[in-house]
């Protein structure tokens, strides 16, 4: 391993089997740690994830839950490394394991009675709250020319450093219409990588709506919504969306491009965003 990469990556000693033989070998895997996001003092969730971007990925995660739409309302975020004396108490997730969020006007907290638990394969559905997809809707001229989104996944791919070593997590990097990425996260759930661009681009003060969100993963319910939220008029994959996935992206005005490989692709929601700028 490099020098820093303790953080995202631990060594193990395993038993290999290639070209019909045995051997043990050194090897780097993503870490997989807990991570508790309070927000004015409620714990909201706690979230299986890659270390690092640990307030990016908290700010992004009450963006893509609704809980907040703009930076101007958060009055305080802190990365909590003493255990003793935060609002609520130590964390469960143990010593720095906690980013702590203080938000003025924060809306829809009451959907949050007890802290949820997203593992890492899982996203964070409330089955008992139905979403008002009416009141979401992303609107904008911008226009994403073909050829360009044709070059997004291997850019997505290049700077993925972590997944290059361990073959162990997901990447999400938002880009824009000229193709350039802006910032690129991984982690080991694609949920999280989402909300930790999310969080990126409210704290950057970056202008949602001539922006792009490119993922590794699918196209499900949960990734176009957090978009939806978040204000991002397209989101492409290199693989399928699902039918709920698809429905959200028509209702609240999300472009989905998905199996954007090799310079081919499908618009499944919202085509005119699509085409010659």
């Amino acid at each position: 391993m490099k020098e820093g990469d303790a953080q995202f990556l631990k060594e193990f000693e395993i038993l290999r089997f290639r070209h019909s033989e045995w051997h043990t070998a050194d090897d780097v895997i993503a870490r997989e740690e807990p991570l508790e996001v309070r927000l004015n003092g409620r714990s909201l969730a706690f979230l299986m994830r890659l270390p690092g971007d640990d307030i990016l990925l908290a700010v992004g995660y009450c963006l893509s839950e609704g809980l907040i739409t703009d930076r101007s309302q958060i009055d305080l975020v802190r990365h909590c490394t003493d255990p003793e004396g935060q609002p609520g108490g130590a964390s469960q997730a143990g010593p720095g394991n906690l980013v702590e969020v203080m938000a003025g006007s924060a809306a829809g907290v009451e959907r949050f009675g007890e802290a949820r638990i997203i593992r890492t394969g899982c996203g964070g559905a409330d089955l008992d709250s139905e979403v008002d997809l009416e009141s979401i809707a992303v609107e904008t001229e911008t226009r994403f020319d073909a050829a360009v989104l044709a070059g997004v996944p291997d850019r997505l791919l290049e700077e993925q450093e972590v997944f290059k070593v361990s073959g162990g997590t997901h990447g999400a990097g938002l880009f824009d219409t000229s193709g350039g990425m802006l910032v690129v996260k991984e982690d080991v759930g694609r949920h999280n990588a989402v909300d930790k661009v999310l969080g990126f681009m409210l704290m950057a003060g970056e202008s949602p709506s001539d922006k792009g969100l490119m993922l590794s993963g699918r196209l499900s319910y949960e990734m176009v919504l957090k978009a939806a939220r978040a204000g991002l008029p397209l989101v492409c994959s290199i693989s399928a969306p699902t039918a709920l996935g698809v429905e959200v992206g028509k209702k609240t005005g999300v472009t989905l491009v998905g199996f954007l490989r090799d310079g081919n692709f499908n618009v499944y929601s919202h085509t005119e965003r699509i085409g010659p700028a």
